[in-house]
């Protein structure tokens, strides 16, 4: 079985000069059969090139693609390299996505220049940005026991707590026994968001899931050292976690 073509998430293997030397089924449906990845890439993302080429791109970039239906859209990069070849991962963080963090962006744009009388957009605002992250925490499943569970953005006390009962419960119901948080879209981590980590690591071991963490960059080491989370297997990149666990 060719784990690279069922992969649910447009994923490519590449060399050094980008050309494609292998592609998802979900990459081609996104973008084509496309030859070389430069040629999906909008002309102010090809600055970002040489970031891609280092050993291993260890914090997800935002670059823009083009897709199969000619229209861009913003998706967050990671690549981890082996004897010059790239195993790339795209994940779709644009429309509807932005459209959330536009009208977030012009509540907040309101809130500063007026008091009590915009209680209720205020309120509104603070619902979007909830939807937010939960945004941030998508269930991928990569098999019918093992699910993978991206993360972007900041690592704190609103990820988890707007995350960890839909988390739970589909986890659940869909039966899974394993599942992999992969860290390679996280920027900043919180003491707080890492207790509360911890606590949900916890529900699902008694739970009997599993749990994974790959994509953990040296900035995150000492704030999973200092809390102990050991109810978790690390893996070194996601690519090896698919390969022993599906």
């Amino acid at each position: 079985m060719n784990i690279i073509k069922e992969l649910p998430f447009p994923t490519f293997i590449i060399d050094r000069s980008f050309h494609v030397l292998e592609l998802s089924a979900s990459a081609e449906r996104m973008f084509g059969d496309i030859q070389c990845f430069t040629d999906i890439m909008d002309e102010g993302s090809h600055a970002k090139k040489r970031r891609l080429l280092g050993d291993d791109l260890l914090k997800s970039i935002e670059i823009t693609l083009k897709t199969e239906e000619n229209s861009y859209e913003l998706f967050a990069v990671s690549i981890t390299w082996k004897d010059d070849k790239g195993f790339l991962q795209c994940y779709a963080i644009g429309s509807k996505l932005d459209k959330i963090m536009n009208v977030v962006q012009e509540h907040q744009n309101r809130l500063a220049t007026v008091d009590f009388e915009l209680l209720s957009q205020k309120e509104l605002a603070e619902t979007q940005l909830k939807q937010i992250k939960q945004l941030s925490a998508p269930v991928i499943g990569l098999s019918n026991k093992v699910a993978l569970v991206p993360l972007f953005g900041y690592f704190d006390q609103d990820l988890i707590s707007n995350t960890e009962d839909r988390l739970a419960a589909t986890l659940y119901e869909q039966d899974y026994t394993t599942v992999i948080f992969d860290f390679n879209g996280i920027d900043q981590i919180t003491d707080i968001g890492i207790s509360l980590f911890q606590a949900f690591m916890e529900t699902l071991q008694i739970m009997g899931i599993q749990t994974y963490i790959v994509g953990v960059k040296p900035m995150h080491t000492h704030f999973l050292k200092n809390r102990e989370v050991n109810t978790s297997t690390y893996l070194p990149t996601l690519q090896q976690a698919i390969a022993l666990l599906t």
